[in-house]
């Protein structure tokens, strides 16, 4: 299931300084909506709201962060090595020139 997130930058010229409470308040919306429309990741997004609040600096809610994401890379990994077993099983052959392997990620080359 692939969801894209479209952003996009206000144009803010180049006298208008960086207002941080009115960037989070943005998110904060923006996040909101996709939970709207998604409601199926409010579960997620509560842990990871729970991690957060107990990782004390943004140091430690970087890697909390980095730790959620490679999480679910593995878990991600685990289903693209499934689904192959089960290609191979069905007697389809993956196309396996299509893909670049790298640091046990897998990565699709595009030719669009």
């Amino acid at each position: 299931m692939a969801n894209r997130l479209r952003i996009e930058l206000p144009d803010r010229g180049h006298d208008a300084p960086w207002n941080p409470e009115k960037a989070l308040a943005i998110a904060l919306a923006d996040k909101m909506a996709f939970l709207d429309q998604h409601p199926e990741y409010r579960e997620f997004q509560r842990e990871i709201d729970r991690l957060l609040d107990k990782a004390g600096n943004s140091e430690n809610r970087m890697t909390v962060l980095a730790m959620l994401m490679e999480g679910k890379l593995v878990e991600l990994h685990q289903q693209l090595q499934k689904l192959n077993k089960l290609l191979i099983k069905s007697g389809i052959k993956p196309d396996v020139n299509r893909y670049l392997h790298t640091n046990s990620d897998l990565v699709r080359i595009s030719n669009n």
